[in-house]
């Protein structure tokens, strides 16, 4: 019924007669059912847990960069370290039960590169180290002088025709998602993770495109999250966007889709001050507006998001058209601009359109 509704509402909005399929995008059920669970008998610390949790199915590492150069020209940047848990009864005389992926990402108003690479744990050329923090995969370099991520210096080339060359460095404080570090993402609570960011981050240095130099300066977002309860089937994936408010505000917010649901709703609003509002489902709306045929499929890029809570009504939009990241986890991942009560630029991912 929910998938027959989904479809009248998008042919209604959208003009569309084919509706959004969805899949789940990392599903992994018998490794997950066996995993560590997010819990409150287990909260968040940092800065200890900027490490890696190997204990939990999934984790990733998120950094989006909303950059432009000397001539205004717009930059959107994406570099992001996956860790996915084995079977716990995982057997190798060479490596361990983790498994890593990185994925690179970078939109020109005219061009994208991406490159996916994946490498065993404990191998050596891919992980996440403590003090000071570190995540690398092969030449892909993260790495910070602390136990924290930032400030930080990230190097890493795309498809051999891009080397990026940047900083990012803090601003102001990290921020806990939900309660106190445990977001919930479906109404029975069962779909969960631990999840904070750093959405006050000011980014400088060099993208080296062929032969050309190009200076860029802008703004970052950082994500680190982990869970167990993502890694399934029923886990459809989400609709996820992290703005920066012209103001000094932030909003992150998303839905999550799960099988036999209604998309859960929520976000996070985040004064330039560092102070927090969770916004539960019943204070914030989410509600796609527009369509974009990808791979023969529409996908919704086009977005309304509004919330009762400092009067937000905004439209978000890609900046420009054909930002899908392709690969054998294939998702929707790129900048956008957004306009309204709260004008603003940041990122959108929308997983499960495959």
């Amino acid at each position: 019924m929910k998938l027959l509704w989904t479809a009248i509402i998008l042919m209604l909005l959208m003009a569309c007669t084919e509706k959004p399929q969805r899949t789940s995008l990392f599903a992994s059920d018998d490794g997950a059912a066996r995993q560590a669970r997010v819990t409150s008998a287990r909260p968040m610390s940092l800065p200890d847990d900027h490490t890696s949790h190997p204990d939990y199915q999934l984790e990733w590492w998120y950094l989006t960069f909303v950059l432009e150069d000397s001539q205004e020209r717009q930059y959107g940047l994406q570099f992001t370290l996956f860790r996915f848990a084995t079977e716990q009864d995982y057997v190798s005389n060479w490596s361990d039960s983790q498994q890593w992926m990185g994925h690179a990402s970078l939109h020109s108003p005219d061009n994208h590169w991406f490159e996916s690479r994946f490498a065993a744990g404990g191998v050596g050329n891919a992980g996440v180290n403590a003090t000071p923090f570190s995540a690398t995969l092969d030449n892909w370099q993260w790495q910070s002088t602390t136990e924290r991520p930032f400030p930080a210096s990230l190097r890493f080339t795309i498809e051999d025709t891009v080397r990026v060359d940047i900083s990012a460095s803090p601003e102001g404080p990290y921020v806990k998602h939900g309660d106190n570090g445990i977001s919930i993402k479906s109404a029975g609570g069962q779909f969960r993770s631990y999840y904070y960011s750093q959405p006050f981050l000011s980014a400088t240095g060099e993208l080296h495109i062929d032969e050309q130099v190009i200076s860029v300066s802008g703004k970052a977002w950082y994500d680190h999250e982990w869970t167990s309860e993502l890694a399934r089937d029923d886990a459809l994936g989400w609709d996820w966007f992290s703005i920066h408010f012209d103001n000094g505000d932030k909003l992150m917010a998303f839905q999550m889709h799960v099988n036999q649901e209604e998309p859960y709703t929520t976000g996070t609003y985040i004064k330039q001050d560092g102070s927090v509002t969770t916004l539960q489902e019943t204070e914030l709306t989410i509600r796609a507006v527009d369509t974009e045929m990808i791979n023969d499929k529409p996908v919704p890029v086009k977005w309304n998001i509004t919330s009762a809570t400092n009067n937000l009504n905004i439209t978000v939009a890609p900046f420009k058209p054909g930002q899908w990241n392709p690969g054998r986890f294939s998702y929707y991942e790129g900048r956008v601009e957004v306009r309204g009560s709260h004008p603003g630029s940041g990122f959108m991912e929308l997983t499960g359109y495959q």
